[in-house]
């Protein structure tokens, strides 16, 4: 997995642009612009170093509290995530555990979540340019392959390969995932 949050406040600034139009373009809006802009602040406040971090931390806590309060989007700080996320409708709704881990060009669809499968311990993977639908749940410690794509409602408790198409309660494999532009 490539880098996991941004290393400084140069690159930070680097991955909100790259965020903001890759919102704008596959379907996040301006409300999904701010929610990874607040996410990306957080994130780097929460697992940045050096002693701007703790500053930042501090200032991103009103952001946070705007974007759990007023959007539903729980995406803490502590996630390690990769470039380009997409926060589809703005993040409404989307409850992300913290130890999970995220990879590049990754999709949230509305009301999708990571979350642990209590009492088993452990938080999903998820690769590169995997796509999580609308109601989409993964739970435990589960690997979703590069450029898999959850369909909508599915809830997620195994591995899915790399490349899939995955449907249903619990989800199973019906074909190769839509390769998404």
């Amino acid at each position: 997995m490539a880098a996991t949050h941004p290393a400084g406040l140069r690159e930070l600034v680097e991955w909100i642009v790259e965020d903001a139009e890759v919102n704008r373009r596959r379907g996040g809006g301006v409300l999904g612009v701010i929610a990874v802009a607040i996410f990306r602040v957080n994130q780097f406040g929460v697992r940045g170093s050096g002693p701007v971090a703790p500053v930042v931390r501090l200032l991103s806590l009103p952001l946070v509290a705007f974007s759990r309060l007023l959007l539903s989007c729980e995406v803490p700080g502590s996630l390690a995530c990769g470039r380009r996320l997409v926060l589809a409708h703005g993040g409404r709704g989307v409850i992300v555990v913290g130890n999970a881990r995220v990879g590049e060009d990754v999709v949230f669809g509305p009301y999708s979540g990571l979350g642990v499968a209590y009492p088993k311990p452990g938080a999903p993977t998820v690769g590169n340019r995997a796509y999580l639908g609308a109601h989409a749940s993964v739970l435990g410690p589960v690997t979703i392959g590069d450029g898999a794509f959850l369909g909508a409602r599915s809830l997620v408790v195994k591995d899915v390969p790399a490349g899939k198409l995955v449907i249903g309660l619990p989800a199973r494999v019906v074909g190769d995932a839509p390769v998404l532009a």
